[in-house]
């Protein structure tokens, strides 16, 4: 049986083995009538297991995959990369959200809004994307971070980006306490929910619950001192408080309603080992934007996945065109109300 050690930390395991590392490369065209094209494309190495899910791939978009043999760098072997290409056009902001800004623990989630403005000389057209914090855990991370955190993790550059010797100690430290210490907390409160929630089902008094619910720090610091505990500790943690259950009874339906927080944990560790690149191409000339980098129309971002583990994370630019009939009109107005004023001065 696996080690509960090991399924109370995957994340951690995540920053350990790069090998079921992937690529997710999102682009987004902004038309000037808010239509919006969408590209995503997984990037992923074909001999590695891993849930590439991780986006609400339904009916309505187009599929291209390809193929690529890479040599290994001692080039003794060849990988196989493999690349799922989704394309799809939406006619809005809104409906792009309706897809893909669902609310979900298994899925990743983004949200787009357009805004237009027209301001005389210039029209202006303000897009922005939010990719959504990756963490589901129902316990807040406000009580583990301070605004200092995440002050550091907003200024951290992008992907690959060299950061200074203190930045990455802050950084490794910043680490340690997401994963060891939040990280660990969370998991034993979504299992210690599930535990409550299997005294509940089997109709046990209440007093049960109770019984359970004040020995509940004694138990995390159980959790916290010991190695090689089973998946099903909470299990045995009910018969040592010699609550009415019949462990061996109760196991296969305690594997059952664990299922949903499996998939939640799936999600989160698939999600966070990914590298992730954005692109945003504009209709026009860009004034305004938080990207790592511009190049002409088009804005690229390569965040950290720390930018979003936590915490929501925004990309946006803002782009205007001229509008030459506003020009026009306003030089005839000027022309005219000065006709005006000469005429009557010379009569």
């Amino acid at each position: 049986m696996s080690c509960y050690k090991n399924i109370l930390l995957p994340l951690v395991a995540l920053i350990i083995f790069a090998s079921c590392e992937h690529n997710v490369i999102t682009e987004t065209t902004v038309h000037p009538d808010g239509q919006l094209e969408k590209v995503i494309t997984l990037e992923f190495d074909s001999t590695k297991s891993i849930n590439r899910n991780i986006f609400l791939i339904g009916d309505g978009w187009d599929f291209e995959r390809i193929i690529q043999e890479q040599n290994t760098p001692l080039d003794s072997a060849k990988s196989r990369m493999m690349f799922n290409r989704f394309t799809r056009k939406f006619e809005s902001a809104e409906q792009a959200n309706i897809v893909l800004a669902q609310p979900s623990d298994t899925l990743f989630q983004i949200t787009s809004r357009f805004e237009k403005k027209f301001r005389w000389f210039y029209t202006y057209i303000h897009y922005a994307e939010t990719f959504h914090a990756l963490n589901r855990m129902n316990l807040k991370p406000e009580d583990y971070l301070t605004p200092e955190d995440y002050a550091f993790i907003d200024r951290l550059p992008a992907e690959g980006k060299q950061i200074s010797k203190a930045d990455n100690f802050y950084l490794d430290q910043l680490n340690n306490r997401i994963f060891d210490i939040y990280g660990t907390k969370a998991f034993y409160e979504e299992y210690f929910e599930l535990t409550l929630k299997l005294l509940e089902e089997n109709k046990l008094e209440s007093r049960w619950s109770d019984t359970l619910k004040v020995h509940k720090e004694d138990i995390f610091e159980i959790l916290e001192n010991k190695k090689d505990l089973e998946d099903d500790f909470m299990l045995h943690v009910l018969d040592s408080l010699r609550i009415p259950v019949d462990v061996n009874k109760v196991r296969s339906q305690y594997h059952e309603i664990n299922k949903a927080f499996e998939a939640k944990v799936n999600f989160i560790t698939t999600a966070h080992d990914g590298k992730y690149v954005n692109r945003i191409n504009l209709p026009w000339d860009v004034v305004n934007s938080n990207a790592d980098s511009v190049s002409g129309n088009s804005l690229f971002w390569a965040p950290p996945t720390i930018k979003f583990l936590l915490k929501d994370y925004t990309m946006y630019g803002e782009c205007r065109k001229l509008n030459w009939w506003a020009m026009i009109v306003s030089v005839l107005i000027i022309g005219f109300t000065g006709y005006l004023f000469l005429r009557k001065r010379t009569s």
